[in-house]
């Protein structure tokens, strides 16, 4: 071993953490310098920190996989395998969306990696305790959160109104940690006092996602995501765009999910009827557009199983 020389292999990090979506390994610290490697899933979207959250200097060296530059104004950017970036202070936040999924080496001032990671351990350490709480919604947040922002895509939204979806599609339904077991897991009907009660989850999660600054916008997604678009819904009886399109698209794609998924009190449905069941309800239940923009994402996601399989 050469002096001085630290040699460190594929499985070598200081620190690591990880959520369904995003992976960070911190590789190596030199006083105020750290580097991290991270891998993120594809479709994710993600941003760097504008000075008035973080100043400091930091570069990302693609390794493998494609970020473009989310920038409504100019034409989007596109970095591939051996391109990169960097700053020493940003004016504003900038976005980036991942294509395939996607590797980096990120070398930034400290306390880069563990303002990175403190975020990402709360976000995976709420989804968790909801699917502890309630069993049948394993797999439902990770699920909602990338057909929610394929959709929301597909609806022009981008950079931090994705952002904010995927956190509110992710969290959707944290408030019902709060809820009694008793009838969060009750098979038979609940009574008007229990459904009160449940009814009370939107509001609940709201409140938990609220206490974090990062999460407002997206707290009043959860707020609001069984709102109706005519009206009808719960807890505030909003109506048509008065309701968040975040809350409105998770209404659309949170009742396909729960119709296509086995639960223990009913069986899984086919996709041609939840399908149908949103096409019903479009214009009552759900806003027509956000209807139109997911079935064109779950029509998109059918034709690519079908080439994948020739």
């Amino acid at each position: 071993m050469v002096k001085g020389l630290t040699i460190g292999h594929r499985g070598d990090v200081i620190e690591r953490v990880e959520k369904r979506s995003t992976t960070l390994e911190l590789l190596a610290v030199s006083g105020s310098l750290e580097v991290t490697r991270q891998h993120v899933e594809a479709g994710r979207h993600f941003y760097l920190y504008a000075a008035d959250d973080w100043s400091g200097f930091e570069l990302l060296y693609i390794l493998e996989g494609e970020l473009t530059v989310d920038d409504e104004v100019s034409e989007p950017v596109v970095l591939r395998p051996g391109d990169f970036v960097y700053h020493n202070g940003l004016p504003e936040r900038v976005y980036f969306r991942v294509g395939p999924d996607t590797e980096f080496l990120m070398v930034s001032s400290s306390p880069s990696f563990h303002m990175m990671r403190d975020g990402v351990e709360d976000i995976a350490e709420m989804a968790r305790t909801v699917e502890e709480k309630d069993s049948a919604t394993e797999g439902h947040c990770w699920r909602l959160d990338r057909l929610a922002v394929l959709t929301g895509e597909k609806l022009g939204l981008s950079g931090e109104e994705l952002i904010d979806l995927s956190y509110g599609a992710y969290l959707h339904d944290v408030g019902k940690v709060r809820v009694p077991d008793e009838i969060l897991g009750k098979e038979a009907s609940l009574t008007d006092e229990e459904w009160e009660q449940m009814k009370r989850h939107p509001d609940h999660g709201a409140e938990i996602l609220g206490e974090r600054e990062f999460l407002g916008r997206a707290a009043e997604i959860v707020r609001a995501h069984h709102e109706r678009y005519d009206g009808t819904g719960y807890p505030n009886g909003l109506k048509g765009h008065a309701i968040p399109i975040g809350a409105r698209i998770i209404a659309v794609v949170d009742t396909y999910d729960a119709i296509t998924s086995a639960r223990p009190y009913q069986p899984a449905l086919a996709k041609s009827e939840a399908i149908e069941e949103l096409k019903a309800h479009a214009g009552t239940q759900f806003d027509p557009r956000v209807v139109r923009a997911f079935l064109l994402v779950i029509e998109n996601e059918e034709d690519e199983a079908d080439g994948g399989a020739d």
